[in-house]
């Protein structure tokens, strides 16, 4: 096969226009000619750098080091190889293997496998040994700036008067309080939340919801098994990996195509479920270990379930599927607390027996 030129675009580094032209091999020297066959360039062919052969991609011949310098682009990769690398191989092994669909094929699905694994069982690993390998200085600023944040964004100023703050702390700082963690009240849509240092902040709406204390105890008990597994430092790690990742793949996490979001999203929802059933568990262990009755458990997880769908119902879906998205099923928390509870007491008992 003989080859006496390559077809191609010759831009001279100095402006954005591109030249339609041919690269030819004379003696030591490479030359460059436009279609009137007029010399746009020339120097010894020991001179140049060639990019790679990528598959079917344009292969770019530059004369100089410098990146900005003139370049020679063309989609003609076996007349490159023929005419200026005639001691290569005409295909190097990567381009035969990019050029077969089947070892293509193999090398996605395995591409895939590894990425599935990774992020289904090597980053919950992961960051779990991270999340408790870290320092108590750096859980303590975690937490400080948590609440920064939510405060500036979310939440209110409590409205209970200091009397009723006084009473709930009575009655929840035992079983809450360690030498680090601290009880905060805020005005906000029923629920309660555990900073990454064991605080709890609990909302008026939820405690307004509560008949009981009792119900309030199991609600701090579940955020408590958020916070002796770690749950929010995890979380925060293997979403930042998550991103991370999706950034590596596609160099930019605002356009990424919506068939690769929605699988990590989905992915990082089934993380937060995974850790309310930990925490759920967590709490049922605890109300019995101190001889309270996992009913109101029961009751207040109810109520909450009842006043997010009613919310939904008023508003649009999206309230519910929000709640949802993060949490197992009303009905499967109940199923589970319920059963935890079976041969103690009827489950449906009244809130204040």
């Amino acid at each position: 096969m003989t080859i006496s030129c390559v077809r191609g675009t010759f831009s001279d580094g100095k402006s954005s226009q591109l030249t339609a032209a041919s690269l030819a091999l004379e003696a030591d020297h490479i030359v460059v000619r436009n279609d009137q066959g007029i010399e746009l360039f020339r120097c010894l062919g020991e001179q140049i750098q060639i990019s790679s052969r990528l598959g079917h991609t344009p292969r770019t011949i530059r004369f100089e080091t410098a990146n900005d310098g003139p370049s020679f682009e063309s989609l003609d990769n076996d007349g490159i190889d023929h005419l200026l690398l005639p001691q290569r191989a005409p295909s190097t092994l990567l381009h035969r293997l990019e050029s077969n669909l089947a070892w293509v094929a193999v090398a996605t699905l395995c591409t895939v496998g590894l990425m599935l694994w990774t992020v289904m069982y090597g980053l919950p690993k992961g960051a779990n040994a991270l999340a408790f390998s870290l320092p108590p200085t750096v859980i303590q600023q975690t937490s400080d700036s948590t609440l920064a944040v939510l405060d500036r964004t979310y939440f209110e100023p409590s409205e209970l008067d200091d009397a009723t703050q006084q009473r709930l702390r009575e009655a929840l700082e035992p079983h809450i309080l360690n030498d680090s963690t601290s009880l905060h009240f805020r005005q906000w849509a029923p629920n309660a939340l555990a900073l990454a240092d064991g605080s709890i902040v609990f909302t008026d709406a939820l405690i307004n919801l509560a008949d009981n204390d009792e119900e309030l105890i199991a609600i701090a008990y579940h955020e408590l098994g958020h916070v002796e597994h770690r749950h929010l430092i995890r979380r925060a790690i293997q979403g930042s990996a998550i991103a991370i990742t999706l950034f590596l793949l596609t160099g930019d996490v605002s356009d990424v195509d919506i068939l690769v979001t929605v699988p990590a999203t989905l992915v990082d929802l089934a993380y937060s479920r995974q850790f309310e059933v930990e925490a759920d568990q967590f709490a049922l262990a605890s109300l019995t270990e101190k001889g309270i009755d996992t009913v109101h458990f029961y009751n207040i997880m109810k109520k909450l379930g009842a006043y997010y769908g009613d919310q939904a119902e008023q508003e649009d879906s999206s309230t519910l599927l929000n709640y949802l998205s993060t949490h197992p099923q009303t009905q499967e928390r109940l199923a589970m607390i319920q059963a935890y509870g079976s041969g103690k007491r009827p489950l449906e008992a009244s809130s204040n027996p």
